[in-house]
């Protein structure tokens, strides 16, 4: 049940919105957009890597739409001067901008997404007696709207967990977006709209994972071959997968997760497979897994979160058929 302090939500000429719309998390290969749509406003959020170099670059941008129009969204991103601009098309959504903040030097400007059929937000409970919603703003100012314990909010959970995340509730009339605290909310258990709860699913047999096991290092594409980059101040990418506690510890750099091998399956050609993995929080993931050069040890994988960026790697073994290169610019970080 949304309640407000003696105000009425205003609904703008920008952001006025029906209950359907293009709310939904939209993904491809190395990015997502997610869209939470209200009656009051409209939240984006976009994530993407793109080469930088001999590195990629990254974006994790929050975007509130200042003006709609049926072929045409403007955002910004708070404090930004810079408009971001949204080409709603018949079969894409078209990101366009300059010099985004949110974004790593060399963003090429533009993105595009499949419109198709999104993948549904995730349903969380409020678990707060009163959960307040806050604006987009630079200073994140508490509205007069909350919803109240037990109501069901969709919420697009960003991987890096922030304090205030996007929301919606649908009312009986309307819906009302925000930024709602992630402590007020049970999202443990990570249930779609469209989807019903799954059934625990029993361990993967070790003697399945045996051909996965050991330790995996990235691979980083240099010309026409490969070569070991060694960051300035982070360790290696790599994943370790552990057939006899059916686990995967996925070394980012700076820190690390582990996940359980929920489901195998093979996959599309030879030396395809599709490892379902699950987070501690109950995330679910879809792990692509190719042999590359079964020789040389390579694997080539992918996946919507932990590996949308990082995809070539090579049996730890065999890591010294490769060249080892130091990143450049790391006098920074010895002062």
């Amino acid at each position: 049940m949304l309640l407000a302090l003696g105000l009425a939500a205003a609904v703008s000429n920008a952001s006025a919105q029906g209950s359907d719309g293009l709310t939904g998390l939209y993904s491809k290969d190395g990015g997502a957009l997610a869209i939470v749509e209200g009656s009051n406003e409209t939240l984006i959020h976009y994530s993407a890597g793109f080469p930088q170099g001999d590195s990629v670059g990254t974006c994790d941008c929050a975007l509130v739409v200042q003006r709609k129009t049926p072929t045409r969204w403007t955002l910004n991103v708070a404090g930004e001067k810079e408009p971001w601009t949204l080409r709603v098309e018949p079969q894409r959504l078209v990101l366009e901008t300059k010099a985004p903040t949110c974004c790593g030097a060399g963003y090429p400007g533009k993105d595009s997404f499949t419109r198709g059929t999104p993948q549904p937000l995730t349903i969380c409970k409020v678990k707060a007696s009163k959960a307040g919603f806050f604006a987009s703003d630079a200073a994140n100012t508490p509205r007069k709207t909350f919803v109240v314990s037990g109501d069901a909010v969709e919420v697009y959970l960003d991987p890096v967990e922030p304090d205030l995340i996007p929301a919606r509730f649908q009312g009986p009339q309307k819906a009302t977006a925000g930024l709602i605290k992630r402590a007020d909310l049970d999202c443990a258990a990570d249930t779609a709209p469209s989807k019903a709860p799954q059934t625990a699913q029993a361990p993967i047999a070790a003697d399945k994972l045996q051909p996965f096991a050991g330790t995996w290092v990235e691979l980083t594409r240099k010309g026409k071959g490969f070569v070991i980059l060694k960051p300035c101040s982070a360790q290696n990418r790599s994943f370790t997968v552990k057939p006899a506690t059916g686990e995967v510890v996925v070394q980012l750099g700076q820190e690390a997760t582990t996940l359980k091998v929920t489901s195998l399956e093979p996959g599309k050609g030879a030396g395809a497979w599709v490892l379902g993995l699950t987070s501690a929080a109950g995330k679910p993931e879809a792990l692509q897994w190719k042999t590359a050069d079964a020789a040389k040890g390579t694997v080539s994988v992918t996946s919507p979160d932990l590996f949308s960026q990082s995809h070539d790697y090579v049996r730890q073994e065999k890591q010294s058929a490769f060249p080892v290169k130091q990143e450049t610019g790391c006098d920074e970080y010895e002062q």
